[in-house]
C-alpha cells in the first residue's frame, strides 16, 4: 500500500481545484492511500482582500517570516511514500502559510529523506518561488523529484488586470464582461492534469522517481516563457530592497509603515505595466542574441535541483 500526504494552502479553492484534477488517477485505487491536510493559518488571510491588506503581506512573503497555523491533523510519525506540497507563489516568494508549515518541526519529521512532488498555480510568475521552495526543502533532507505547474494563459498585462480583480474584487468571472475569466481554465485541468497525476502515479507505483521530472516537462508540465523569466530576474533583485525599505517602518499592520506600503501598491502595478512591452521586446531578441544562455536558463528551471 502507498501512502500520499498533500500538504496545501488555498483561499479562493483554485489550487485545490487543481490539485483534485492532478492526483485524480491517484484516487479509489486499492493500492494508494491519500490524506489531504490543508494548512490554515489560525489568522485567516481575507478573500477578497482590501488594497492595504494585500500589499502589506510583501515584506513578510519575501523575507519569509512565519505565521501562527492551527496544528495539522497528520500525525508527524507517519512514514508516507510520497508528499505532494501544493502552493502559490506570492511576491515571488513560497506563501506564508505553506512556508511557515516549511519552518515546523512537523515538517522536519514528515519531509526528511521523503520525495515530493511540487503543484504551483499563479498567475505566471513562478520560477523564484520555486527556487525558495528547492531550498527549503534541502534544508529539510527532503527531495524533489516532480513539479507541475498551473498558469493563468493570458498575456502578462492582461491577466496583471484580471488577477487584481479577482484578488481585490472577488471577480470570478469575466471582468467587466470584456477580460477573461482569471485562473486556469476547466478545459486545461481536463486536458492535462490526468497526464500529469497518471505520470506521478506510475513512479509512485514503480518507488522510481529518477525520470518522473523529465516526463513531466515533456507532458507540459513546465513552460517558460523568456519574457517573464527576465521580468522575475529583475522582481528577484528589487523585491527585498522594496522589503527592506517598507519594514524599516515596522511589522505587519503597522499604521506606521501604510504610507510606504501604500507607495509598493502603486509602484509594482505601474512597474509591470511599463517594464512588460520592454521586457517582451528583449525577450524576442534574446535568443537570438544569446541563444545558449536562454537555453541554460530555461533548462535549469525546468529541472529540480539548486544550482
Amino acid at each position: 500500500m502507498k501512502k500520499v500526504l498533500v500538504i496545501y494552502y488555498t483561499q479562493t479553492g483554485q489550487l485545490n481545484q487543481a490539485v483534485r484534477a492532478t492526483l485524480a488517477p491517484l484516487e479509489n485505487q486499492p493500492d494508494i492511500t491519500i490524506h489531504y491536510e490543508q494548512v490554515k493559518p489560525v489568522t485567516p488571510y481575507p478573500y477578497p482582500w482590501t488594497y492595504m491588506e494585500f500589499f502589506d503581506v510583501f515584506p513578510e512573503t519575501v523575507h519569509g517570516v512565519p505565521c501562527e497555523l492551527e496544528p495539522l491533523s497528520v500525525n508527524p510519525d507517519e512514514n508516507y511514500d510520497l508528499i505532494v506540497i501544493a502552493y502559490q507563489p506570492w511576491y515571488l516568494s513560497i506563501c506564508i502559510p505553506i512556508n511557515s508549515f516549511l519552518q515546523s518541526q512537523q515538517a522536519k519529521k514528515l519531509l526528511a529523506n521523503k520525495p515530493v512532488v511540487t503543484i504551483l498555480a499563479c498567475r505566471n510568475m513562478w520560477l523564484n518561488g520555486q527556487e525558495k521552495m528547492k531550498v527549503q526543502l534541502k534544508k529539510l533532507n527532503a527531495n524533489l523529484v516532480g513539479n507541475i505547474t498551473y498558469v493563468d494563459s493570458s498575456a502578462n498585462l492582461i491577466s496583471l488586470i484580471t488577477v487584481l480583480a479577482y484578488i481585490l474584487g472577488g471577480v470570478k468571472g469575466r471582468f467587466m464582461k470584456i477580460f477573461p475569466k482569471y485562473g486556469v481554465s476547466a478545459e486545461y485541468l481536463q486536458a492535462y492534469a490526468p497526464r500529469f497525476g497518471e505520470a506521478v502515479k506510475r513512479h509512485l507505483t514503480g518507488n522510481d522517481y529518477a525520470t518522473l521530472q523529465q516526463e513531466l516537462v515533456s507532458l507540459g508540465a513546465v513552460r517558460i516563457k523568456s519574457n517573464l523569466m527576465l521580468m522575475e530576474g529583475r522582481g528577484k533583485v528589487l523585491f527585498p530592497l522594496y522589503a527592506n525599505y517598507i519594514s524599516k517602518k515596522g511589522t505587519a499592520g503597522s499604521a506606521n509603515r501604510r504610507a510606504r506600503v501604500r507607495l509598493f501598491g502603486i509602484v509594482l502595478p505601474t512597474a509591470i505595466l511599463i517594464l512588460s512591452p520592454i521586457i517582451t521586446v528583449v525577450s524576442r531578441l534574446a535568443p537570438i542574441l544569446f541563444p545558449s544562455k536562454i537555453k541554460k536558463e530555461t533548462d535549469y528551471y525546468s529541472q529540480n535541483s539548486l544550482r
